[in-house]
Formats: C-alpha cells, structure tokens, sequence
C-alpha cells in the first residue's frame, strides 16, 4: 500500500508565507555564492512541484516568485547536498537562515505556525532521543540477563510510547486549523496505533482547508482505502464462502478457484519476494505432500510485481510447490488480494469442499494440525 507523506522528525518543518508578491528572504550562512536554493511544492503522491530558484550571493538569498496560496507544504534544498527544510505554508512573512552543514538546526522566525511545528518537532524529537537511549540500555540488559532491568527499561520505553499518542492526539484535538494537526495524525497513521474509526474521526474533526490539503486528500484516500480493506475482509471471514476469482497460471491459462476445489484447499497469498513467505514455503510443500492424496489442495495467490513472471516461476520451481498457481502480477494492486482483505503475506484461507472460509492464516504447526485433525494423521 502506498505510504502516507511522513514527516521526518530530524526535520524542523516550518510555516512560511504570505502576500502575493512577498518574497521569502534567508542568510545561507557557511553556504558558498552561486549555490542554488530550491524552493518547491509537495504535490499529489509527494511529487515535488519546481517554484522557484535562488542563487546564495553573500550569504544571502531570496524567492521572488508569487507565493502559492492555501494550505500545504513546500521544501527548500539546495545544490550542495540532499539535506532538507520543510515548510508548512500559511499567511506570515517568514524569515530563514539556513546553515551549510545542518538543515535541522535552521532558524526560522516570523510565523505563529512555525512556532508551533517547532515546538511540536523538539517535543518529538526529544521523545525519540530518550527512547532509542532507553533500546540500548534494554539491549545492555538483555546481554547481560538482567531480568529485573529489563523489566524497568522495558516500562520505561512503554511510558515513552504512551506519551507519544498522547501528545500527538493533543495536537490534533487543541490545533485543527493547522497543518501539525494532519502531520500529528499522519505520525499516528503511521505508528499503527488508530483503528479506521479514530482515523475517520480525527480527519473529520479537522478544518476544510486542512483536509483538502495535499496531505489531506493522501490521508483521505488511505481512509477509504481501509474502509475498503475492512470491507473485505469482514466478507472473507470464517463461516462466508470465499470470494470467487480467476487469474493466469504460468502456463499463462485463466484458472478461477472454483476448479481448484479440493475436500480441503487452502487459498495462499504469497511472492517471491517475499522472505517469510519462502521460510513458510517448505512447511506448507511437507503438509500438502502428506495430506494431497487425501484431499487437501492448494492455490497459491502471487503478489509479484509486472515484469517478473520468470522470478515468480522460478521461485515456485525452487521451492518444489507442485500444486495450482495464478498471479496477475499486480503487486499490492491485484484485485484478488484486495477482495480478501489481505494487507500482508504469507496469508491464508482454509476452505471446505463448498467453498466455505473455515480458517484463517494458519502457519506452521498451526496448520499442519488443523489439516491432521480434518483428513487425519497416519
């Protein structure tokens, strides 16, 4: 699935902007003449639209061009190196200086907004400091087999996580006229810490210009995109019939799971290039070579990518998989996946005879039992 636009915490992300023609002036300071600055706006998919350029002269520079109203985000780099300024717009002059050899400590000033993210970014920043300290005092611990230690650090880095929801659904709550507010939810999305729910109600609850925003609209699609999931997987649940589908077999013949009906099929979503998937692979090859002549078959579902059929054949032969297989090669946008709700793999469905969802995702020992305790283990 695509990936909501993150914003880095070594990043200080600040607002800029203002009348039409008010031109954002900086010190370069360190930064040699002739070095171009970039000015540019973060689009759809985060593709980054060219607004203007300036050239360093004294250890200064200055964007002339109009100024893009509404609300979003532009980045400032420049030729030197791939270091990088993110910049929230919004209506205040804005003043910027920039050092040569370290983006994240720029000073910018002028901007009610800009304090705020500024604030925003230290806090998180810091919170992240005192975690990844906290991960190597519980690595020192576990080395050393300090169970009591391990306990405590272990806590510590809980109170630490806790905090950081917290602190960013404060954001969102007290802040929904800016543009920290959907940064501060992106985080969370991204943290995996909301269900579609909260997600829904946090992006509602923010101002019309903040959710038609770039990130906005991004947050709305990945919102309906979870609805969808959700959708789907509630009707691939045990006890509902599996939902029907066809795809090429290698050979390149179209294949529908119907004619792949066995007493027992188990419906797998995999790809070669996927690690945990090949590590599964040969306990799933052990099972189905004890229980095939008893009934049970497999169709396995490829997520590989277009363009590599052959990485996709070859990785079946590799790993000895001698049952049916069909693969659109769509990666994360083949339909058959989506109408299972499938979001990771290895994943997959054991059906009954009609076709019927009686379980899910069994791996391992795990299937192997439940495959014994159905056709019977001798």
């Amino acid at each position: 699935m695509r990936r909501i636009f993150i914003v880095a915490l070594g990043l200080l992300v600040f607002a800029c902007a203002k009348k039409e023609n008010y031109s954002i002036k900086g010190t370069a300071s360190g930064i040699p003449d002739g070095t171009e600055i970039y000015l540019q706006e973060l689009g759809e998919n985060n593709k980054r639209i060219a607004i203007d350029t300036a050239i360093v002269t004294a250890e200064s520079f200055t964007f002339t061009k109009p100024r893009a109203k509404g609300k979003g985000l532009q980045i400032i780099t420049n030729s030197l190196n791939r270091q990088q300024l993110l910049l929230v717009k919004d209506q205040a002059p804005l003043t910027i200086t920039l050092y040569k050899d370290s983006i994240a400590s720029s000073v910018v000033t002028g901007s009610k907004e800009n304090e705020l993210f500024n604030t925003y970014t230290n806090n998180s920043r810091s919170l992240n400091k005192k975690k990844a300290q906290l991960r190597q005092k519980l690595n020192q611990a576990k080395r050393e087999t300090d169970g009591i230690m391990v306990t405590e650090y272990t806590s510590q880095i809980q109170a630490l996580d806790d905090k950081f929801i917290s602190s960013k659904k404060d954001v969102l709550t007290e802040n929904s006229g800016s543009m920290v507010a959907i940064m501060a939810l992106s985080d969370l999305i991204n943290a995996k810490v909301l269900d579609v729910k909260e997600t829904e109600n946090y992006y509602n609850g923010l101002a019309s210009d903040i959710r038609t925003s770039t990130l906005g609209t991004s947050i709305k699609e990945y919102i309906a995109v979870l609805k969808s999931q959700r959708a789907a997987s509630n009707l691939a649940s045990v006890g509902n019939k599996a939902p029907e589908f066809s795809a090429a077999t290698p050979e390149g013949k179209e294949l529908a799971l119907s004619e792949t009906l066995g007493k027992y099929t188990i419906v797998d979503f995999w790809a070669s290039w996927c690690k945990p998937c090949r590590m599964e692979n040969p306990n799933v090859v052990r099972v189905y070579n004890k229980y095939h002549d008893k009934g049970l078959n497999i169709i396995s579902v490829s997520l590989d990518r277009p363009g590599q059929k052959n990485r996709w054949i070859k990785a079946i032969e590799k790993d000895q998989m001698d049952w049916y297989h069909v693969s659109n090669l769509q990666f994360w946008q083949d339909p058959i996946p989506k109408s299972y709700g499938v979001r990771a793999i290895p994943a997959t469905f054991l059906l009954d005879e009609e076709g019927t969802i009686i379980a899910k995702n069994l791996r391992g020992q795990a299937l192997e039992n439940k495959i014994a305790e159905l056709l019977g283990d001798s």
